[in-house]
């Protein structure tokens, strides 16, 4: 491939429906909030709609037309641009992963859509190629993640990922050195125990909340006098019903996104293959995952099931916080001995320090404070309002569980933190991997000398932070000169470890 070319004619297409869902989003939006342009006749808005389809279109053809790469070896280059002509050159030695999708339209033509991440990379891939034949992605791939031998991953999309993967490694005749699926049982675990039922409940509010101006004005009129006679009962019904509506929302999606989900390595390289209308097959080299974060939320943790998230450079998707996710649902027992066939140096089962008592009523009272401001203006506003005074009494338990979840302790050369927000989260660090550790102290915290600890990582152009608040100001200390190039080079490592190890034996939530 060492001429320009340019993508699969559907490309035009998948421009173009992709233009069109960014329209349809937003007149959903319209409609839930009423933003409608009720002074313009029908036919004068289906013309303005058509105008915006027409020039979607166009936008899409040229945006095909226009946009040419070229493979080269150790480069693959790109020129686009009508007006604004773009030259891009991504390097091999840049690339962290490559990620190869196939939507329900890249599947009608039998295309795939290639992604390549890099450090530094942003919260957007690099670069993006949204039609092409799957031998010109894979090609891609050997090339740019120095495969000498080619080896195709999958084999037809459609076939489901069984196929796939014995298709998949026909040509080299080697089976990877290990190998995990998401069984059926477990798939519908993670779906019911999926903690993306808030966001899929505001959604659905906000539709039902639409419904009575498309009903009879005399069906409202019975409604509004059931209402008004037993106000509680119609609010706990409404709650109800959006919470179901979220839940089984939730769980189809999340059927539709870990569906058919397998990981498996090959020497240093991760392949991850999930979904069952949108299929995502996701490249990871090992050296490059600078983290490992374990994540429990609330359904789980009584059934001691848990996800694992690696943050590799450059990145992952927006609606995984830029993380990759590796293992949707395992065992919590489990996860050390996936970690260790994975991502070995990472297997840890760390025993954390708890935090000193004066951070507790610092957890707590963050919480319970607004929530009591809440319920008083609540109780002044609303009938019954003074049920709202629940919620101070489930800020302070929630504040409290944080506390005892918190957790900080380092091995070797890898820091571990442990906090709660809702969900129970673990982060594993290696301190190679570290760009920045440091301290912030606000006025409140200065009063009982304690910290809130940053820790970032090199994930996207922005990187990646994960915090831990009110720390002592001991453990400031013991954590500082751990990470400090200075007191290592001084031979005061071992003893920083060994006195973070003593700490160890205390408090351990």
């Amino acid at each position: 491939m060492s001429s320009w070319k340019r993508q699969h004619p559907a490309a035009i297409f998948v421009s173009f429906l992709g233009s069109l869902k960014q329209l349809v989003i937003t007149l959903i939006i319209l409609f839930v909030f009423g933003q409608s342009a009720q002074g313009l006749p029908a036919p004068v808005l289906a013309g303005i709609f058509g105008v915006i389809l027409l020039f979607a279109l166009a936008g899409g053809f040229v945006s095909w037309w226009k946009f040419e790469y070229m493979l080269l070896p150790d480069e693959l280059q790109v020129k686009q641009g009508l007006i604004v002509k773009r030259n891009r050159f991504i390097r091999r030695e840049r690339v962290q992963s490559i990620d190869i999708n196939a939507g329900p339209i890249q599947r009608i033509f039998g295309l795939v859509e290639v992604k390549i991440e890099t450090a530094g990379g942003g919260s957007e891939p690099e670069f993006r190629l949204i039609a092409l034949r799957r031998s010109e992605a894979e090609e891609i791939r050997g090339e740019l993640l120095k495969k000498k031998q080619s080896r195709s991953f999958a084999g037809e999309i459609s076939a489901g990922m069984d196929e796939a993967l014995s298709e998949g490694w026909s040509d080299t005749k080697t089976a990877p050195d290990f190998n995990w699926k998401l069984s059926p049982g477990m798939l519908l675990i993670a779906a019911i125990t999926s903690s993306g039922v808030g966001i899929a409940a505001t959604f659905a509010a906000a539709v039902i909340s639409q419904v009575p101006q498309f009903l009879p004005d005399w069906i409202i009129n019975i409604a509004v006098g059931w209402i008004i006679q037993s106000s509680i009962v119609y609010i706990g019904g409404f709650i109800v019903t959006v919470l179901l509506v979220a839940w089984v929302f939730t769980i189809i999606s999340t059927v539709l996104k870990y569906g058919f989900f397998t990981v498996f390595k090959q020497g240093k390289d991760i392949y991850i293959s999930r979904g069952v209308i949108e299929t995502r097959q996701l490249t990871i080299h090992a050296d490059r995952v600078h983290a490992v974060r374990i994540v429990t939320n609330l359904l789980r943790q009584p059934l001691g099931f848990c996800a694992v998230y690696v943050e590799s450079a450059g990145g992952g998707t927006k609606d995984e916080d830029l993380s990759t996710i590796l293992l949707p649902l395992c065992r919590r027992k489990e996860a050390v001995k996936l970690l260790q066939e994975i991502v070995p140096e990472y297997a840890f089962v760390p025993e954390y320090e708890g935090l000193p008592k004066e951070s507790m009523r610092r957890y707590m009272i963050r919480l319970a404070v607004p929530a009591m401001l809440a319920a008083g203006a609540a109780t002044y506003l609303i009938p019954y309002g003074y049920i709202a005074f629940l919620l101070p009494v489930a800020a302070g338990l929630i504040g409290y569980l944080q506390y005892k979840a918190a957790g900080i302790s380092s091995e070797k050369d890898y820091l571990f933190i442990r906090s709660r927000s809702i969900s129970l989260m673990e982060v594993f660090l290696p301190r190679r991997r570290i760009q920045d550790l440091e301290y912030s102290q606000n006025p409140l915290q200065r009063l009982d000398n304690l910290h809130t600890l940053h820790v970032s990582v090199l994930t996207t152009i922005i990187g990646k932070t994960f915090s831990l608040k009110h720390v002592s100001d001991k453990q400031r200390e013991i954590y500082m000169r751990w990470f400090s190039y200075e007191e290592r080079e001084k031979g005061g490592g071992f003893e920083i470890e060994h006195e973070a190890s003593d700490q160890h034996q205390g408090i351990s939530p």
